[in-house]
């Protein structure tokens, strides 16, 4: 969330994925409270990052009336261990028209029924890992085709440890203008790459390219 404007996060559940997150925020742009009832999590998290953290159950009610000023809030993130109390802090986020509202659920029919309720949006991980594998399954062979830019087609293409590119720097493969990667997913972050970025088996690239696919798949494949 670099370059966003100052956001006044509110995160509760303070487990592995809320550490991932503050791991990657801007904490001293962002102002960020953390919810957790577990003290060790609370000490870790306590020392590692400039958070407050705040020692309560996300279903105690007084939470969101006293300890919280609700209507500071401009982003709320709900990533605790249970769909039913992730579901709830929407609840209580949307009645405080807190503009942007995000739940960690493991239930694709309950992600279905957040966004039909309008409660914010749902980050089903399941649905979310068999999507990234399923991808990388159906682009490992040949690129996938995905839209039509003008001139350009925007393709999605998997690198596996025998493709020329794999273990490559960008900038040696001696790529022409025409064909562009605008984009990377290593398995953990999605970047821009540089000239010297290193590409990896299990790469997934967006590529952007004026030539035909048969070119694509002489520069990054072989």
């Amino acid at each position: 969330m670099h370059g966003v404007p100052n956001l006044r996060i509110l995160i509760v559940g303070g487990g592995a994925v809320a550490e991932e997150l503050l791991s990657r925020l801007d904490l001293k742009t962002h102002s960020v409270i953390v919810v957790e009832k577990d003290p060790e999590r609370r000490r870790i998290l306590s020392q590692r990052y400039d958070v407050q953290v705040i020692a309560k159950d996300a279903t105690d009610v007084t939470l969101y009336t006293t300890d919280i000023r609700m209507s500071d809030i401009d982003v709320v993130i709900a990533l605790t261990g249970r769909n039913e109390i992730n579901l709830f802090v929407l609840a209580v986020a949307k009645m405080y028209n807190v503009p942007f509202r995000l739940a960690k659920v493991t239930d694709s029919r309950l992600a279905e029924l957040l966004r039909n309720l309008d409660l914010g949006i749902p980050v089903c991980q399941p649905s979310l890992v068999a999507s990234i594998i399923s991808n990388f399954l159906q682009t490992l062979r040949e690129p996938w085709y995905l839209a039509s830019l003008g001139e350009y087609k925007l393709y999605l293409i998997s690198l596996s440890e025998t493709d020329r590119a794999s273990g490559q720097k960008v900038n040696d493969l001696g790529i022409p203008n025409d064909i562009k990667i605008i984009l990377i997913f290593d398995g953990s972050n999605i970047y821009y790459p540089s000239e010297d970025t290193v590409l990896g088996p299990g790469f997934q690239l967006l590529v952007l390219a004026k030539a035909n696919i048969d070119e694509v798949i002489r520069y990054l494949k072989g």
